[in-house]
């Protein structure tokens, strides 16, 4: 029998537990959809019976999530998602349904200007817009980059403002390396 693998990098950590979270009906959001790498992986969970909203504020964002997603998946599979231009932080002006996960990856576009980031403001205020709209079984995943000077500031932000949820509402866990410096760190916020 094969051992499992202990060790995973960041993004490894949050895929298996959106894989362990998620139905094949249920309803995702990638707020920060980037490249299109974690709206991908959410796709082929929620296969053709989900349905997956990708939002990006950068329009390159938006592209390239576009051309992955249509070249990875069926027209089928590809007909349940919608890929949206705006910014993170109206989730509730974009999306009626009530959502079951919604996922954060926040920093910058990789391999783009890294003058482009989420900054602590508005991603409070997304997050705040992403509580609104959870249905009963729903979780949140945050990835937080802190290896630059404004993603320490949203870390801090973030962590300071889900300190504030109701334990009677939310588990809210915070994985952290402790043997690398400046790793980043993930949260889950699950509805109770």
């Amino acid at each position: 029998m094969k051992k499992p693998n202990i060790y995973s990098p960041h993004l490894e950590i949050a895929k298996k537990y959106w894989e362990n979270f998620l139905n094949k009906r249920d309803i995702a959001i990638d707020a920060t959809t980037g490249n299109g790498h974690d709206s991908l992986f959410l796709a082929t969970i929620l296969s053709k019976l989900g349905r997956l909203y990708c939002i990006d504020i950068q329009k390159k964002a938006i592209d390239s999530t576009t051309i992955l997603l249509k070249k990875k998946l069926t027209k089928k599979e590809f007909q349940n998602i919608s890929i949206i231009h705006t910014s993170h932080e109206d989730l509730q002006k974009i999306v009626e349904d009530e959502v079951n996960l919604i996922v954060y990856n926040l920093g910058y576009l990789p391999t783009s200007d890294k003058k482009i980031i989420t900054k602590a403001k508005s991603t409070i205020n997304s997050i705040k817009s992403a509580l609104a709209i959870l249905a009963k079984k729903a979780a949140i995943s945050i990835m937080s980059y802190v290896g630059h000077a404004e993603g320490e500031k949203e870390y801090i932000a973030i962590r300071d403002f889900l300190k504030t949820l109701d334990r009677k509402q939310y588990s809210v866990i915070c994985h952290t390396w402790l043997n690398r410096e400046k790793a980043p760190i993930f949260f889950w916020i699950e509805k109770i």
